[in-house]
């Protein structure tokens, strides 16, 4: 059994329906069988559930956090270490259009690096350039081939309740 690390873009793909939400769903259900160990940053908890603090959507914040917990995923706290780490990918990673990679984005991918993950599952082609002891890909696919088949939304406008 592998451990892997998942970014937040690909539980919301799956809650949002958004293309390519099958591959996410593959991927979530093969850590839900015991297939992969999981683990994501405690910083994720956060990405994940803004958009639904926003929407005031408690029922659905609440199954992302129930669904967490039966799949086993382990959420790793933020420590001084890791901090570390993110501070060093901060200053050396660029993303693809030259940018350095955002703080949150190297805190996971720091946490990623501390639990010696074999592989770490995003949709995010801020990732495309990483340089780093660590297999970087998209649910079923490599990642340049999920930027180019779906591409990737930086922003997700969430409806407004009425």
């Amino acid at each position: 059994m592998s451990l892997i690390a998942i970014d937040s873009n690909v539980f919301l793909r799956l809650v949002f329906e958004e293309t390519g939400w099958e591959h996410c769903g593959k991927l979530l259900d093969s850590v839900y069988a015991g297939e992969h160990d999981a683990v994501i940053s405690a910083i994720q908890i956060s990405e994940l559930y803004t958009p639904f603090e926003r929407a005031k959507d408690d029922e659905v914040k609440q199954k992302i956090a129930e669904e967490i917990e039966k799949s086993r995923i382990r959420i790793r706290v933020v420590d001084e270490e890791i901090g570390k780490i993110s501070a060093r990918i901060r200053s050396t990673q660029r993303t693809p259009l030259g940018d350095w990679l955002a703080l949150a984005d190297s805190i996971i991918l720091a946490t990623a690096l501390k639990e010696e993950v074999e592989t770490f599952y995003t949709l995010d082609s801020d990732f495309l350039r990483v340089k780093e002891k660590i297999k970087i890909a998209a649910p079923d696919m490599p990642i340049e081939e999920w930027a180019r088949i779906y591409g990737y939304q930086k922003k997700r406008k969430m409806k407004q309740p009425r």
